[in-house]
Parts: structure tokens; sequence; C-alpha cells
């Protein structure tokens, strides 16, 4: 089998060898582009064998490690293993030397279904599995240290507590990832070379339905985005594709990864910014239960100490151009309280390509360029928001956000290093 997979990633290679992007700016004018992809199935090539055998799994650090729900003095880090005894972390804060060591609790997984990917020669298996997490607390604030395993050297990372309110925090902002494209693997690496404090992924994690990807691959790829700051993930309408996925992976993974929620939305909050993570695979309206939560939850947010602003991000857009629906009501009916709340930035999924809108108060991205597909992003321009976008453009990007005292900057830069878009804006 692992002869067929070789020989189906060398395939795809071939078939993605020439796909480049049409647009040369982050302009209106940018639409969708043709990435030369030859239609690849069972009719165009012989396929692999359907009857996928499980390989015996000995990895002691099989999946990670990552973290998440991270505050000023804890966070949770997590790694997937194929044995059921515990490992131990060690973690040292940068520009010290004192090592400290905790012990994970292990929670037992067995998978029924074995979801396969015949095209790419893998799967991911049916079997039982054991995930490891550590609980950090007495950590100092505004503070990053790096961690390793103890039962795999190689097996290392770096996360920062909250900052203090009013300190300067970085973060990424990308979605829609799909690493089985060959782009997504090196942009990756090399935009987390800035080592930023956290990630804010808007959606659609992984993607069964590319024929090319399973977790095991897209944790393999996103390795450098896992272990390079905290993790913070909202649901997309692709983390659900298969019989219990949701529950079985994404929920696995990155179950609760924030505070004050549920398993489908939550917030966090670091420098005095507050993040609320939403789910638009339910309604977001005021008076949905979500919305009810959400409303509550900014309030209590603007009674903090130290409180600043905040930043909503979500998978299905309220505001596009491009060739997915936009929630126009849904952005308008949210107005009043998100200018109460001072909500500066919404960070969007989905539409597969890059928008940034000025609204007045605060600016909405579309930052859904991390592997999926290229969309047209002028499908929908005849739309009334689509006089207030300011940048576009169809390319694979990351979003490199930066908040100090008084601005909130952004850097769009795509798989090949350009810089596609700048902006900033002042904040509380």
């Amino acid at each position: 089998m692992k002869s067929a997979r070789l020989a189906w990633l060398s395939l795809f290679g071939v078939v993605l060898g020439g796909c480049s992007s049409k647009s040369d700016g982050a302009t209106p004018s940018d639409s969708g582009t043709d990435l030369g992809l030859t239609d690849v199935s069972a009719d165009s090539a012989e396929e692999p064998d359907e009857d996928t055998a499980p390989p015996p799994c000995l990895a002691a650090v099989d999946k990670g490690p990552w973290s998440l729900a991270i505050d000023g003095t804890s966070a949770k880090v997590r790694w997937e293993s194929c044995f059921e005894k515990a490992g131990v972390l060690t973690f040292v804060a940068e520009g010290t030397t004192t090592k400290t060591t905790a012990t994970a609790t292990v929670k037992k997984t067995v998978i029924t279904e074995t979801n396969e990917q015949p095209l790419l020669g893998d799967a991911d298996f049916a079997g039982t599995y054991y995930m490891n997490e550590v609980a950090l607390t007495g950590l100092a604030p505004s503070t990053c240290y790096t961690y390793s395993i103890d039962v795999d050297v190689t097996a290392t990372g770096r996360l920062c507590t909250a900052r203090k309110p009013g300190e300067s925090i970085t973060f990424m902002a990308l979605a829609d990832t799909d690493p089985g494209l060959s782009v997504t693997p090196a942009m990756i690496a090399k935009a987390y070379e800035a080592k930023p404090d956290f990630t804010v992924h808007a959606g659609d994690v992984q993607y069964y339905s590319s024929y090319f990807e399973t977790y095991q691959l897209w944790m393999q790829k996103m390795t450098p985005m896992l272990r390079n700051g905290g993790f913070f993930p909202a649901i997309g309408n692709h983390e659900d594709e298969k019989p219990g996925e949701r529950v079985d992976y994404f929920d696995r993974f990155w179950g609760n990864a924030g505070f004050d929620g549920t398993a489908d939305y939550y917030r966090f909050t670091s420098g005095g910014v507050w993040f609320f993570s939403l789910d638009t695979e339910q309604s977001v309206a005021p008076s949905s239960p979500q919305g009810i939560w959400l409303a509550s939850q900014l309030v209590d947010a603007m009674k903090q100490p130290g409180y600043r602003f905040s930043i909503v991000f979500l998978h299905r857009p309220w505001l596009t151009c491009g060739d997915t629906g936009d929630d126009l009501p849904t952005h308008d009916a949210w107005q009043k309280a998100f200018t109460d709340a001072k909500v500066k930035l919404i960070i969007q999924g989905h539409m597969h390509g890059y928008e940034r809108f000025d609204m007045g108060d605060h600016t909405a991205l579309t930052v859904a360029g991390g592997g999926g597909l290229l969309g047209n992003v002028d499908a929908g321009k005849t739309r009334s928001e689509c006089a207030s976008r300011k940048a576009s453009g169809a390319f694979f990007h990351t979003a490199l956000i930066k908040i100090d005292a008084t601005t909130l900057s952004g850097t769009v830069t795509d798989d090949k290093g350009a810089v596609r878009d700048t902006f900033s804006m002042t904040v509380p």
C-alpha cells in the first residue's frame, strides 16, 4: 500500500505542478482562478486497493503536540499516542533555564469507522487511541514557554500565555486549510517563522472531500502551525463530512479550545482584547441561543479590567462579494451591539480567497486562502456590501495581525512570500 500511496502522491504532484493564481494583487478586480487541475478519477488512472489495511500503530506521539485553552496563568497541551502510558511534558519559560515537568492525563478513544481516501492510498483508521493532555497551571502572564515530551524528544512546541491588558499581541488568522494541496505546507512553514502568540482559524480545518487528505496527514503537514502558539478554531461546514466526524475528530482534537461557552462557541482573551469564536452551522441571530450567549458575553467582557475591544471569528461569511452566500441581515442585526462592545474586526472563512471590507467602525476579513481550491472573489460583486470592499484576490494566503497600544495592523502574505495587502486601524 505504501507504493500505491507514493504513486498517487507523485501523480498529484504532477497535477498540481503548474498551479498558480492569475491574480497579481489584492484588488477588487481579481476574480477566481483556474488552477489547471486535471480531473483525477477512477476512470483516469488505476485506483489503489479499496481495502486499505491499517498499519501497526507504534508511535509514542502519533499526532501533535498542540496547545489550546490558554489564559494568563494556564494552558493545555495535547498529543495523541498509540500507547496508554501517560507522557511527561517538560516546559521552560523562554529566556530562563528552570525546567518544570507535568504528567499527562490520558483519555482512551475507540474509533469504530475507518475513513478511507482511496486516491491517497491512506485512511484515518478505526482503532484505539490515547489522548494525552497536560493542564499547565501557575504559569506567568505575558510569557512564552517551550516544551518537549519525554517519549519523543522531537515532539516539541511553544505557547504563550495571555498578555496583560495593553501589551502587544501577534496572532495568525487563516481558514479553509487543505495541506493535501501542495502549496499549503511550505506557506505555513514560512508564515510561522513569525512566531505568533496564537492562531485564529475561521473553520474548515480539514477536508475529506479533497480526496487527498486525512487527519493523520493533516497533522503532519500542519506541524509548524500546531507547534507555534495556541490553536483556536471555529467550526466550519467541512467539520462533519463523514458520519461521526465532528465528535470523533474535531471535538477529540480541538474540544474545549476556549472558555465560557459550549463545544460549538467560546471566547478567550489576550492583551485586553477579547476573541469570540462563533459556529455558523447554527443560527447566530441575536434571538438564537448562540446569539443570546454572544450578547451576554460581550457585555461581560466590557466589564473586565483592562478591556480594550473585541474580535469575532466565524466560518460562513456575513460579508462577501465572492462565490458563496453572504449574510448581511445577521451582520446588520449585530451592528449596535458590536459598536457598543467595540468589535473592531470580524474574521471570516468559507469563500476561498481574500477580502477586506472597511465598514466604518470595524473591518471584516475573509481569510479562506489556506489551501482549498480557489474561488471567484467577484461572483457576487453586485451585493451592497461590495461598495465597502477595499481589497481582494484569489490567492492562497495567511494574515498576520499585530495589535499594540493604539493600532491594529495586518499583513497578508501569499504562498510565494509576496505581501498582497496591508492595513491598519486605530483601536482603543
